[in-house]
Formats: structure tokens, C-alpha cells, sequence
């Protein structure tokens, strides 16, 4: 869905999409995991017409295109050097991988707990979502691997800065062995280890049925603490990153929640109450701001905000480590889904959605190209490797896309209908133990399904 205007064109929003996050196919980045919500029917009979086009969360893909260009600028040490915007861009990462795949988990799980689905079904769709995230993440970044490996040791602290010969062991990269998580390499662990926290997660919530917002209240509380006063930094394992792996996911919950109350209430925002979310909005995007838009400290020396955003109280004694943009980020992100603004508008701007299509390989690749030496470093040169870099970088990771990365999604999508055809030659008798009575488990009545 293309939406043509300023910022409070929502009345038309709600009133062609009473069924949009049912139907939705994303995208982003994760496409292929929208895919996977399928429950394909091949004796299903065809339209004799073509359905309109669903709506798409287009602005996801430009948010994650933005935070991949930030992470080339904070490597290059050239643009924007006094800031530390690949920190935020990080974060922007985890928050929204975990965003969207609980969301897609979340809205099968409800469906499949409405269907009384099998146990043997259920381990269907679980090998069907680790094996679409590992088709995802894994062959790039094994190719990758691979190239590093063969280069000679003065390339390899080049582009992927290790530091000793010898000590690049590619069965240890390979399998993320801590000490060997190189240069970028060292948030892949983190975020496969949290695709195995988040069936944990999504099932515990529908477990509590009615009461599942309750352990909500705590784990802001614990993550809004952890945010503030715990220090994270790059390379490290997973326990520092988790609170900011969560907060995608909770948004994620309480989005479907609000959601199917939207839909099944046919609930719309008057003026007075859009005013006020825009109010609570527009301050979250302030904090966001004012934490991300601060500049590299000296050691000992506290960091100093930027632009106008004084208010926000700074430590004592700075630890440095990363923001901490978690909460306020996933707030706006759930407020655009469910009432879309010119934020956004803005978002799906075509070549900010090009990059976070290619963002993974401009994750993985733009090294090669930030520490080479194809270009010159004279001051006087500043636009023309600007230019060069950018450019040298879309070709690269477009290419790099459709080598590796399209086509292992496309073997995913192998997998899944191999599984679902298998799925459908036995099914079990044994039910998932979650009581279907409850409306809340009950699936939403729509005429689409995920395509």
C-alpha cells in the first residue's frame, strides 16, 4: 500500500486494511519468514480475478537500509566520526529482527493453537522456521568466511582486523567460537542464539492467556533499568544484548494484541486521540534523538549532547558502551503500524528500501571496500570517496544478494513446501496442551491468509 499524503492520512489507512497484518508479506529483510507462514493448499481452487495488492510495512525495510548506511559511515571514520551511530544502528538491528519474527511466529502459533494442530505439525513448523533463518543468515556469512580465509594475513587485518598470523582458524569462525567473532562477525551468534529464545517466548505469552501482559510490567521495568545504568558494548555475548532483544519482541506481542482489538472492535482514532499518540510518539522520537546524537567522549570526559536535547541526564562518570534506544524505538515503530504518519512516509523512500534489502551483505561486505585503498585520502578528495564508496558498496552487496543471498532463500522456500508436503502424508492425533476455548486463542476471521 502506497500511501500518498502528509502526516495524519490515516482515516483511509484503517478503512482499506480492517485485515492488513493477516495479510501481510513483508518486505524487509526477512521476506522469506513471511513465507513461511504459509499453509499452502494445492487443491485450493484460483480466483478467476487478481486480489488487490495487500499492504506491505514498507518503512521496516527503509529503517533497517538507514541503520546499514550508518554502519558504513561509522567504519568508514570519516562521516559522522564524532558520533557513534553504528551503536544505534546495532541496536536497530536486534530490535527489529526480533520485532518481526515474533510477530510472524506469534500470529502462526495462534492459528495453529486455534486448529487444535498436532504435535507432530507443531515440530513441522518449528524445523520449518530454524531451517528458514538458517538459509537466512548462515551461507553469506559462510562465504564470507571462506574468502577471508583464504586472503593473506596482511588483507585479513585489513578488512577484518585480526590481529595475529595464524590466528584466523576457520572451523572456530565457522562455528563462533568467541575468541574468533571478528570485526561484524560477533553479533551473528548473538542474534541465532536469541531465534532459539523466541518460540520460548511467544508460547509463554499464549500460555497466560488473559493475564499475558502481566510479567510485562516487570520486564520493562528490568529493561528500562538494564538500558540505563548496564554497559554494553561490541563483542560481547548475548546476556548484555538480551534486554534489547526482548524489547522487539514484547512490541511485537503487544502490536498483535492491539491489533486484533483494532480489527475486532473496528475501533478508530478520533482527533483528540490521535493528537495525544502523536504527542507520546513525537517525544519518544525526541529521545531517540537525543540519545543517538551525542558525541564520541574522551576517556574520563562524559559525552556531550549534540543539537538541542540537553534534558536527558548524563552519568556521572561516562562508561561508554552503547544508547540504549530500545523502548522508545519499538514505541514508534508500534504506533506508525497501527496509526502511519509521514515518519513512515518517509521510510519508504525507494533507496532507503533498496539498502535494507541489501542490507545484510552491506553488513557483511563493506569493509572490502571502507579499508581498501582504491581511492585516495587527500582532504580534497572528500566527495569523490563519498561517491566512490557508496557506490562501490551497492554494487558489491547488490551483487553479492542475488549470488548468495536470494538464491538460499529461495532453497528455504524448497524446504518449507518439502516439509509441508511430508507434514500432510501422516497427520499426528496428539494436540498442543493449550485450552482453545478461550477467545484468545481463537484465529481471527479473515478470507487471506500470510502469502
Amino acid at each position: 500500500m502506497v500511501r500518498r499524503g502528509v502526516c495524519e492520512e490515516t482515516s483511509r489507512f484503517f478503512s482499506k486494511s480492517n485485515s492488513v497484518l493477516d495479510e501481510i508479506p513483508l518486505n524487509i529483510q526477512d521476506v522469506s519468514d513471511a513465507q513461511q507462514l504459509v499453509e499452502l493448499d494445492p487443491k485450493a481452487s484460483k480466483p478467476s480475478k487478481p486480489a488487490a495488492a495487500p499492504a506491505k510495512i514498507l518503512f521496516l525495510d527503509g529503517v533497517r537500509g538507514l541503520a546499514a548506511i550508518l554502519v558504513v559511515s561509522q567504519h568508514s571514520h570519516e562521516y559522522l566520526h564524532d558520533l557513534d551511530l553504528g551503536a544505534c544502528a546495532v541496536d536497530a538491528f536486534f530490535v527489529l529482527s526480533s520485532f518481526l519474527l515474533t510477530m510472524l511466529f506469534m500470529k502462526k502459533s495462534v492459528r495453529m493453537l486455534a486448529q487444535k494442530a498436532s504435535y507432530r505439525k507443531w515440530a513441522f513448523s518449528l524445523a520449518d522456521y530454524f531451517s528458514k533463518r538458517f538459509f537466512r543468515v548462515y551461507p553469506l556469512f559462510a562465504v564470507v568466511v571462506f574468502l577471508v580465509w583464504l586472503l593473506p594475513f596482511e588483507q585479513k587485518k585489513q578488512y577484518f582486523l585480526v590481529k595475529e598470523r595464524g590466528h584466523f582458524d576457520l572451523f572456530k569462525v565457522l562455528t563462533f567460537s568467541f575468541p574468533h567473532r571478528y570485526f561484524v562477525f560477533w553479533t551473528l551468534p548473538l542474534e541465532i542464539s536469541y531465534y532459539f529464545c523466541l518460540p520460548v517466548f511467544v508460547l509463554g505469552v499464549l500460555n497466560l492467556r488473559r493475564f499475558w501482559w502481566v510479567p510485562f510490567l516487570p520486564l520493562y521495568t528490568w529493561i528500562i533499568y538494564a538500558g540505563w545504568h548496564e554497559r554494553r558494548s561490541s563483542h560481547s555475548p548475548l546476556a548484555p544484548h538480551f534486554p534489547t532483544f526482548l524489547a522487539g519482541s514484547m512490541a511485537a506481542a503487544l502490536f498483535v494484541k492491539l491489533d486484533t482489538w483494532v480489527k475486532s472492535t473496528g475501533f478508530e482514532f478520533n482527533k483528540l486521540q490521535t493528537l495525544a499518540v502523536r504527542v507520546v510518539e513525537y517525544a519518544a522520537l525526541a529521545l531517540i534523538l537525543s540519545v543517538c546524537f551525542r558525541r564520541n567522549s574522551h576517556p574520563g570526559n562524559p559525552a556531550e549532547p549534540t543539537m538541542f536535547f540537553h534534558w536527558v541526564h548524563d552519568k556521572e562518570h561516562e562508561e561508554g558502551g552503547f544508547p540504549f534506544i530500545s523502548v522508545p524505538v519499538t514505541l514508534v515503530i508500534v504506533i506508525e503500524m497501527l496509526l502511519p504518519s509521514c515518519i513512515s512516509a518517509m521510510f519508504e523512500w525507494s533507496v532507503l528500501r533498496y539498502w535494507g534489502k541489501i542490507s545484510f551483505s552491506v553488513y557483511l561486505l563493506h569493509s572490502f571496500v571502507v579499508f581498501s585503498d582504491i581511492y585516495a585520502k587527500e582532504p580534497n578528495m572528500y566527495y569523490d570517496r563519498l561517491f566512490c564508496r557508496f557506490g562501490l558498496i551497492l554494487l558489491l552487496c547488490t551483487a553479492s544478494y542475488h549470488l548468495v543471498e536470494y538464491p538460499s532463500q529461495l532453497l528455504a522456500q524448497r524446504i518449507t513446501r518439502a516439509l509441508t508436503e511430508q507434514e500432510a502424508k501422516g497427520p499426528g492425533s496428539l494436540t498442543f496442551p493449550f485450552d482453545t476455548k478461550y477467545r484468545f486463542f481463537r484465529a481471527p476471521h479473515t478470507t487471506t491468509q500470510i502469502a
